[in-house]
């Protein structure tokens, strides 16, 4: 049965046939090598002697290399020229070329070198050797001493055998690496050639000491100490400097791809410390066990599982990092068999509080095991790294905070408005709008923490009944938004409007009360070409047309927005008007009937406003408007002060009538409002029992508190207060002993009804006018009713007991100069 077999890879094949031409270079050469050394009988020592040392210098200097890292290759350097040319000047070559290959296959299979590199580093070593000899022989030849033309024949020779195995060695790591960058070429060749520098002049001095006797021995002796002390030291400084430039380009990498905003920072980072550690895979493994998340960068080809935490927590437990190999502890031995590795390094990371470990596994290049140095650099790392995870999680949160509502967890408008910009491009898109109902009476009667619980309980029934991919919003205050896309989006934005108000609609129970509440809703469909911010406008006009509707949901239509248009610009109308005190907004007065005397006792001022474009306008066109902005107060001022200028010029014509005006709800929460009631009465110069505020009930119920108290102080200074609508508001009879009110007026429902066709109507309404009117008169209150059309329904509330009538039958609103002339019903 046949077997399969890996395909090769090229930059291998190609690694391998470079390496057959270096070796059949030297074997070309071979015939070439000079039969004697250029100084022979130099040394006066025995020639297997000499091998022996240098044997022992070849092995001593290859293990001890400084390393021109490039990629996951490494050029190296050392001192090995030394003990080379001494050979060449003082050994026979055919026994030279034996050690110094020799030699370097024992510290080949030291460093456990692979064996493509093992055969190629061999046959450069042999081409190095060969070539050195010959050029040497051609340039020097034979020589008694040493003497200056064989001194610069051996630095030729070497500078000339240096470049081309320099080449080869670069050509190689193009081959395996890729392209490579000009300034990798120059730091691998200039260090190479001060080195053929120094290797010849030591090996020089070497050869002149050694011909010296004694006195020379002695001081190459101390010459051969202090070389291979200062090229110790050289390679400790090397070595430092490489590890601070490693660990200040990883510094600068996080420190590029954080200010570009790059989401792969911590991929980035991973990738470049398994490049500068040449590792075949780097693990960075945060959080607890059973709930972690492992960051990977590996060889191609690597598909080893994640490593356990537990594991790599078992091995952490000392707090410590560590250099694992198969000596190891139990714990390391399966930790590397999961891995597939040889060894690995594992080192804490500080990352505030959160788990994180750093797993390096398995050297790759020249240098095949990991050493201590190598773990002191990826504790450096992991340092700088646990430092950016944790400036990393505060910018997540900085940027979940800025787009998210801290009371609900759901969006808030920036992240609305992100994904808007986003998905409006890609296709239709809709935007629901949604405003709770009666939320500000909950806020207001029970207080905000009580309103908040009530906004936290309908984020959590809006996000159980979102489609998946939607985006839930909080807009602010009472308002939310849901964003969805992908299909037919109205159809599935209808569907779910629909849903909104089934999942918002049951009582919810909050800490102090059961409440209720709805929404109306909404829909905007984005079309193409349109911008974002108008798809919101026009989900905010449908949701206010939903509104004034009463609830529900409504889609947008192009007719809405015209009518909203026109609105605004009627507000900005109105605003003018009531800034300059114009007289086309002036008040129309309905009389009030004394129903004992049949005499007008009292008007109520109704506002009427001629529009300078549109003309006469009804109450209801604009009057809406104003409760619903910050108009209400100077409209309220300007209405005062035009009634009382008008009860002060009855009063001059002999006309003793009271002047009734209209308070909204937001006029009750104005805790200056009796100081400013005051102040109008005194520039009119009118008592204050001819001026009757009338309030309802729904306002006053939506600050109970704050509402009687200005109603208290409003009654101390001797206004008359009247209760309008009554009956048909929040508090019923319960509030009434508690309102500093003179009289309450009867709706002009129940009046309607006292002369009703059907006798059932006509039972409820006489029961609930003949129930007020009782009341009334045990709390020593005034009974006005309003509405009174025809001469039935006066004969009835004068018999119920009523006090005061007002209607179209009594007397039509007219302007202010007409009041004298109304005829008085009897």
């Amino acid at each position: 049965m046949g077997r399969a077999v890996s395909a090769i890879p090229p930059r291998t094949v190609a690694t391998v046939g470079l390496t057959v031409v270096i070796a059949l270079a030297a074997t070309l050469l071979w015939s070439h090598v000079p039969e004697h050394p250029v100084l022979p009988g130099s040394t006066g020592t025995s020639a297997v002697v000499v091998l022996i040392v240098l044997f022992g210098a070849f092995f001593v200097t290859e293990l001890g290399q400084a390393l021109v890292e490039v990629r996951d290759q490494a050029y190296s350097f050392s001192l090995s020229g030394i003990p080379l040319l001494l050979g060449v000047l003082s050994c026979d070559p055919q026994h030279l070329i034996a050690v110094r290959v020799g030699a370097a296959v024992c510290a080949f299979a030291v460093q456990r070198a692979s064996p493509v590199k093992f055969a190629f580093n061999t046959a450069s070593y042999a081409l190095d050797c060969v070539l050195l000899l010959v050029l040497v022989g051609q340039f020097a030849g034979t020589a008694p001493a040493l003497t200056w033309n064989v001194a610069a024949a051996c630095y030729l020779a070497m500078a000339v055998g240096d470049l081309v195995t320099s080449l080869l060695v670069l050509l190689v790591i193009r081959i395996n690496s890729g392209r490579m960058r000009f300034a990798d070429v120059f730091h691998a060749l200039v260090p190479a050639a001060v080195f053929v520098v120094i290797n010849v002049v030591v090996a020089c001095t070497a050869v002149v000491l050694w011909q010296d006797g004694p006195l020379g021995v002695a001081l190459l002796a101390a010459l051969t100490a202090t070389t291979a002390a200062a090229y110790r030291g050289y390679l400790v400084l090397r070595r430092r400097h490489q590890s601070l430039q490693t660990v200040q380009e990883f510094i600068d990498a996080a420190s590029v791809a954080a200010a570009a905003r790059d989401g792969n920072l911590v991929a980035q980072l991973l990738e470049h410390a398994r490049t500068v550690l040449r590792a075949r895979r780097v693990e960075l493994v945060v959080g607890p066990a059973g709930k972690v998340r492992h960051h990977v960068v590996q060889e191609d080809g690597d598909d080893h599982a994640p490593a356990p935490a537990d594991l790599l927590d078992e091995l952490l437990a000392d707090g410590g990092a560590h250099l694992l190999d198969a000596s190891g502890p139990p714990a390391a031995a399966r930790l590397l068999s999961t891995a597939g590795a040889g060894d690995a390094l594992l080192v804490p990371v500080p990352a505030g509080g959160v788990p994180a470990r750093l797993l390096v596994v398995d050297r790759v290049g020249d240098t095949t095991s990991f050493d201590r140095d190598d773990l002191r650099l990826l504790q450096a790392f992991a340092g700088h790294l646990g430092v950016r995870l944790q400036n990393d999680r505060l910018v997540d949160r900085l940027q979940h905070d800025a787009t998210h509502d801290e009371l609900t967890g759901l969006g808030n408008r920036a992240l609305l408005q992100q994904r808007l910009a986003e998905a409006v491009p890609r296709g239709p898109v809709a935007v629901l709008l949604l405003d709770l109902d009666r939320f500000k009476e909950v806020n207001d009667t029970l207080g905000h923490p009580a309103g908040d619980e009530l906004l936290q309980v309908v984020a959590r029934r809006l996000r159980s009944v979102a489609p998946p991919g939607s985006t839930v919003v909080r807009l602010g205050g009472d308002e939310f938004a849901v964003l969805v896309t992908g299909g037919d989006v109205r159809e599935a934005a209808e569907q779910l409007a629909v849903a909104v108000a089934e999942a918002v609609r049951p009582p919810v129970a909050l800490a102090d009360a059961t409440v209720s509440t709805a929404v109306s809703t909404g829909i905007a469909v984005s079309a193409p070409g349109e911008r974002p911010a108008d798809v919101l406008r026009h989900a905010d006009t449908a949701m206010y047309a939903a509104k004034t509707a009463g609830g529900g949901y409504r889609v947008w239509e192009p007719d809405l927005d015209s009518g909203r248009a026109e609105r605004l610009s009627l507000l900005a109308d109105l605003h003018t008007a009531v800034e300059r005190g114009d007289e086309a907004l002036g008040l129309h007065y309905q009389p009030k009937v004394d129903l004992r005397t049949g005499a007008v006792t009292g008007v109520e001022a109704l506002v009427r406003w001629t529009h300078p474009r549109l003309g006469p306008l009804s109450p209801a066109a604009f009057v809406p408007l104003v409760e619903s902005t910050g108009l209400v107060h100077p409209f309220t001022r300007h209405v005062l002060a035009v009634a009382l200028r008008q009860c002060r010029e009855w009063l001059d014509a002999g006309l003793d009538l009271s002047v009734a005006v209209n308070l909204s709800a937001r006029n009750l929460g104005d805790a200056d409002l009796p100081r400013r009631v005051g102040e109008a009465l005194a520039r009119a110069g009118v008592p204050a029992d001819r001026l009757v505020l009338e309030i309802t009930e729904s306002a006053v119920m939506g600050d109970p508190r704050q509402s009687v108290q200005v109603l208290r102080r409003l009654a101390d200074s001797g206004v008359t207060l009247s209760l309008d609508d009554f009956g048909t508001g929040h508090s019923s009879l319960s509030y009434l002993q508690r309102l500093p009110v003179h009289e309450v007026k009867v709706d002009r429902s129940f009046v309607a009804e006292l002369t009703a066709e059907d006798p059932a109507a006509r039972r409820v309404a006489h029961a609930l006018v003949e129930g007020i009117t009782g009341l009334a008169r045990a709390l020593e209150l005034r009974v006005v009713a309003e509405g009174v059309e025809d001469r039935a329904t006066l004969d009835v509330l004068r018999a119920l007991g009523c006090d005061v009538v007002q209607g179209w039958h009594t007397g039509r609103p007219v302007p202010g100069g007409e009041i004298g002339r109304q005829v008085v019903a009897g």
